[in-house]
């Protein structure tokens, strides 16, 4: 079953074109990785398909509905949730607060502390329920904006750049999280991310942006041997590597 249908996005900034006839489709259950070089208009891709912006051009469905006119809250209730390359927390709250916040907001007399803990166990916070947010490491926080998000039971999570920053030690294991996610809870994943070994241990197939055009939309393996992709992206080297 579709999901996520985007249909000929068409996006500017002033006169600065950065999405030009974008369109693609996610079937419930997938994961899906968006790659390109910086400026390629990923995260305005996002942006658009969450509601913060409106595209000038084109549509966006989320099961099988046009949600253009919505904005991000409308679609949060929908299902759509995401994360941001730049966490938003509430700095001067606990992560048990933090949690519990859009639970309040997803069902005003139902905000649940029990399911706040247990969405705080799942991100492995459990240890750290009730201290403040600021006090946590760029690992954790990315940790607790995923509680957040799962908070408001989603079909779909967007995540921007989720592993931007961390260590290795650290990639693994929200990979690892990731993965019990979509297997488990069968969430749909639509990642835009730069750390490719990561991304291509979750997804099977990737889209690549460049200039607000997308011109590559398949697996890795292929990916890594088109000379578009190459040219645009990757790098030469990459390429030989690849072949």
């Amino acid at each position: 079953m579709t999901l996520l249908e985007v249909r000929d996005l068409y996006k500017s900034f002033g006169g600065n074109r950065v999405m030009e006839g974008v369109s693609f489709s996610l079937e419930e259950g997938e994961v899906l990785g968006i790659v390109g070089p910086n400026g390629s208009g990923k995260t305005t891709l996002m942006n658009v398909i969450s509601g913060i912006l409106r595209e000038d051009r084109g549509e966006v469905l989320f099961q099988g509905k046009k949600v253009s006119s919505l904005r991000p809250s409308s679609r949060a209730r929908m299902g759509m949730s995401r994360t941001f390359q730049i966490t938003r927390l509430f700095g001067n709250l606990t992560v048990l607060e933090n949690v519990l916040i859009p639970l309040h907001y997803g069902s005003p007399l139902k905000a649940d502390r029990n399911l706040a803990e247990e969405l705080i166990d799942a991100v492995g916070l459990s240890h750290k329920t009730h201290d403040m947010a600021d006090s946590l490491s760029l690992a954790q926080r990315k940790r607790l904006e995923l509680a957040r998000a799962l908070a408001l039971k989603p079909k779909l999570l967007l995540l921007d750049e989720v592993f931007a920053g961390l260590n290795p030690v650290s990639v693994r294991e929200i990979v690892e999280l990731l993965k019990r996610l979509n297997e488990e809870r069968g969430i749909t994943l639509l990642l835009v991310e730069h750390v490719l070994k990561a991304l291509f241990q979750l997804t099977r197939r990737v889209l690549v942006l460049s200039e607000g055009k997308l011109i590559f939309d398949g697996s890795p393996e292929e990916m890594a041997k088109d000379p578009v992709v190459v040219k645009a992206y990757l790098g030469e080297r990459y390429g030989r590597k690849g072949s």
